[in-house]
């Protein structure tokens, strides 16, 4: 009887690793079309994933009856294989139901809807792991919490393998959805039947039968995402590793959306010819213009009215590049030069000189958007410009009238651009425009429009009065901040601006969240024992670091939307090791060896900063780049997972209480992390001095730890 229930353990717990990696990744994604992509929501979403798994960690210890164990978790590993997708399809349906669009949510809408939407799966993900944990130490009759660890962290890196590289790639989010549904149940029938429980078995084919009905009746991704879009005719969806691009026709008008954010749309005169010639006609003679994004609003016909000799766009959404290429690439022949990569690593690597750039990105909400708004950036990108070459942006529109956030962001970035050139002017029509060169710069636009006999519809006399927008420019510049900090990519105090902004349109101090954070961690970690503060210390590390690095290597590397799955993966590749191999070469695991492990933790943290510095000023391949990001990855990783089963040997309580103690306490540290690190440390420290706190957290617990040692049993 033991073998027999043996066989089912192990392929249950990779498979339980499987489904939870590719669900959160996908929910991930999906919550990105509604938050725009805002590193504040993703942490607070990872945050939601790691409470409410550590909580269903903590039930999974109440079901007693060993008997019962095998059909609670055949059953629970049968409900994974149509959650996933029931999830999703509840995702968009809730959240059109209560946020129509045009809704702006706050801070505790996000909170209390991920928690309500990720609850049922994350809740049964963490009741699966104790109960497998529970199962295979007492039919081993020995402690195999580690192993179940780490069974399921090679089924996340399967999981990560088959989604990064082979779903995303072919299939939209439902038609992924309903193969993983086929996948999953496939293999929990088989396994009902190997441990005769047939009548699961045959639960399971009837539901996997119904739901493959459901899909194949509807077009799910024509339908559920239609709710975004109400009013409007669906044309086009292409859903890929870059995010969601969407096309919609309504009353003539052609509209494009990427993750829900409108993009352009067809017939947009004043955006269009805003963007371009506030800064075109400030140029005597611009031959070579840099565009990066925004070719679908229209802004080459613009641009094109000028004597121009070449146009290069850039952009590293594919998606855009293939439509352009089909609708504008012929119309303008060998004068536009289509370029599909990120803006920064073009610059870098590009030899051509320009006389006007044309910055047409959304505001930097997020930090990945951040990094074309730094001194950085602009030193690059002045490299790269002609003497006396103009460069434009668009920024949010503030009105007469800022409040302290709105002034401190425009104050950021004009102290940032200012940092580089000798002029930086600001012109306020339907949005707000910086405008930089080292040569003097005007607000006559449309004097010097009508004498150059540029044909416009709105840019003109007629309709942009010179002088009205030169007295409400100078309103606001009068208003800025000179003393505040430069925005920079290892200091993005432009990211926190950000936060800031978006918080202040509801009644939230911004304190508030982080109080909150710290007592309700607090509570868990000072009534646990020392090991569970050291696996505490460990996930808040682990989590902390994966985040700090993804994001060091957008700043570096570039567009990383596409990588962060693969990010993921190589982290639970190391788990996976570090729970698993080390544990066998150790000779006696005590509180010493525990003690070493947190101290290398904390050591790492230390190290990483002069990392980050040193790889930033190196020139070395990309491959090379990503192989050290990796290596790097995988060192946290592994010593993490090595803490966890360390921990899980040297405490004395129940195989219960320690597999639900212990991956509970975990999964605190790494929601404590995420959370503090994306909405406070990493905007108001940078990254270095945010992952020093990750090191002293970690450093403390190793001192606190004591020397004996215990045999390991």
């Amino acid at each position: 009887m033991i073998k027999r229930k043996l066989l089912y353990t192990k392929p249950a717990a990779i498979l339980l690793g499987f489904v939870a990696f590719v669900t959160q990744v996908i929910l991930l994604r999906e919550f990105l079309t509604f938050f725009n992509g805002n590193e504040l929501v993703i942490g607070i979403i990872l945050a939601n994933w790691m409470l409410l798994t550590g909580f269903g960690a903590f039930l999974g210890r109440f079901p007693a009856n060993a008997k019962n164990i095998q059909r609670w978790i055949l059953s629970l590993l049968g409900l994974f294989a149509f959650l996933p997708f029931i999830t999703v399809v509840l995702l968009h349906l809730i959240w059109h139901h209560f946020f129509p669009p045009g809704i702006m949510p706050g801070i505790l809408h996000v909170f209390y809807y991920s928690l309500f939407i990720l609850s049922p799966f994350c809740i049964l993900s963490g009741s699966l792991f104790t109960l497998l944990a529970r199962d295979t130490s007492w039919l081993r009759m020995k402690n195999k919490i580690g192993d179940v660890y780490a069974w399921e962290s090679v089924g996340s890196v399967i999981g990560g393998l088959i989604l990064n590289f082979i779903l995303i790639w072919i299939l939209t989010t439902f038609q992924g959805l309903f193969v993983i549904m086929l996948f999953i149940a496939g293999v929990v029938i088989i396994l009902s039947i190997k441990t005769k429980h047939l009548l699961t078995a045959g639960s399971l084919f009837f539901m996997l039968l119904l739901f493959s009905f459901l899909f194949l009746s509807n077009n799910l991704d024509v339908k559920i995402r239609g709710l975004a879009f109400p009013g409007q005719q669906i044309t086009d969806i292409n859903d890929s590793p870059y995010g969601i691009f969407i096309t919609t026709e309504q009353s003539g008008q052609t509209n494009y959306y990427e993750n829900n954010v409108l993009m352009a749309s067809s017939g947009d005169a004043i955006s269009r010819e805003e963007l371009a010639h506030l800064a075109m006609v400030q140029h005597p003679e611009p031959k070579n213009v840099l565009v990066l994004s925004g070719i679908i609003s229209g802004i080459m016909h613009e641009i094109m009215k000028y004597p121009v000799q070449q146009v290069d766009y850039v952009d590293v959404n594919p998606e855009i590049i293939r439509m352009a290429e089909q609708n504008i690439g012929q119309q303008y022949g060998q004068k536009l030069n289509l370029i599909q990569e990120d803006a920064q690593r073009f610059l870098k690597k590009n030899n051509q000189k320009y006389d006007v750039v044309l910055i047409n990105l959304p505001k930097p909400s997020t930090i990945q958007l951040n990094r074309y708004y730094t001194r950085e950036f602009f030193q690059r990108l002045k490299l790269n410009l002609q003497p006396g070459a103009v460069i434009c942006l668009p920024v949010a529109a503030s009105g007469n009238y800022m409040n302290d956030e709105t002034r401190r962001f425009l104050s950021i970035i004009y102290q940032t651009l200012g940092s580089e050139f000798k002029n930086v002017l600001l012109l306020s029509s339907g949005a707000n425009f910086l405008l930089a060169s080292d040569s003097t710069l005007t607000y006559d636009i449309s004097k010097r429009i009508q004498k150059q006999n540029i044909k416009t519809e709105y840019v003109n006399p007629y309709y942009f009065n010179d002088e009205l927008v030169k007295m409400r420019s100078e309103n606001i510049i009068s208003q800025l901040d000179k003393n505040v900090p430069l925005n920079l990519d290892f200091s993005p105090v432009f990211y926190q601006s950000q936060i800031k902004l978006w918080l202040s349109h509801f009644n939230i101090r911004y304190w508030i969240p982080a109080i909150c954070i710290l007592i309700f961690a607090g509570f868990f970690f000072f009534r646990t024992n020392l090991i569970f503060k050291g696996v505490f210390a460990a996930g808040f590390a682990g989590t902390s670091i994966e985040i700090v690095m993804l994001l060091v290597f957008q700043v570096i590397f570039g567009y990383v939307y596409a990588m962060a799955g693969i990010f993921i993966m190589i982290f639970m590749a190391g788990l996976a090791f570090g729970a698993y191999y080390p544990i066998r070469y150790i000779k006696e695991v005590s509180f010493k060896v525990f003690r070493k492990v947190q101290l290398g933790i904390a050591l790492f943290a230390f190290l990483l900063p002069l990392l980050f510095v040193m790889i930033k000023n190196m020139d070395i391949h990309d491959y090379i780049l990503f192989a050290l990001f990796a290596i790097l990855l995988l060192i946290i990783s592994v010593l993490s997972g090595l803490l966890f089963t360390i921990a899980s040997h040297i405490t004395n309580k129940s195989y219960g209480q320690v597999a639900s103690g212990a991956y509970g306490l975990d999964l605190l540290g790494a929601a404590t992390g995420a959370l503090l690190f994306t909405i406070y440390l990493i905007p108001m420290l940078g990254f270095g001095w945010s992952v020093a706190i990750a090191g002293l957290l970690n450093l403390s617990i190793a001192f606190l730890t004591p020397s004996e040692s215990f045999a390991k049993k």
